[in-house]
């Protein structure tokens, strides 16, 4: 089971309508070194394009970017000079961002077993979420300075 919150969770991006594309028929080149007794229809068809798998992959790096906005809206208004919040409001705004992980519990036709894993795996992303927590707090004063340099 991944850590990363859905995507149902981050506000959906308008998607413009798409058009429907023509099909063209490509035109052989002058020395393609086929016989003319060959026929026309024993050409390989073009691949097929998977529209659903391109909207989909578009619309997840539409929200992958307005997250990335979002962030760099707080971060902007932490530089700001005039009336900076505090970096306890800005933790606050990125931590509202994040996705509160929830686990589905079959209901009663389940077996006995489903609803067996479904709590180890509850109890595997607690433990996850604790070593995540407990590395990213345990940051030497180096790191951070070379960080903030940087960012600077």
């Amino acid at each position: 089971m991944s850590d990363y919150g859905s995507r149902s969770e981050v506000s959906p991006i308008d998607r413009a309508a798409s058009r429907a594309l023509s099909t063209v028929q490509a035109v052989p080149p002058a020395s393609s070194g086929r016989s003319d007794r060959e026929a026309p229809g024993a050409r390989t068809a073009a691949p097929q394009i998977d529209r659903a798998s391109i909207d989909e992959d578009v619309a997840s790096a539409a929200e992958y970017a307005k997250v990335h906005v979002e962030i760099a809206d707080i971060l902007a208004d932490l530089r700001s000079v005039t009336n900076p919040p505090s970096v306890e409001a800005a933790a606050g705004a990125i931590q509202a961002m994040m996705p509160v992980p929830i686990i589905l519990v079959p209901l009663p036709p389940a077996s006995k077993e489903a609803v067996e894993h479904a709590a180890v795996i509850a109890r595997r992303m607690v433990e996850q979420a604790a070593y995540a927590n407990a590395a990213q707090g345990t940051l030497n004063r180096g790191t951070v300075d070379q960080v903030l340099a940087f960012a600077n």
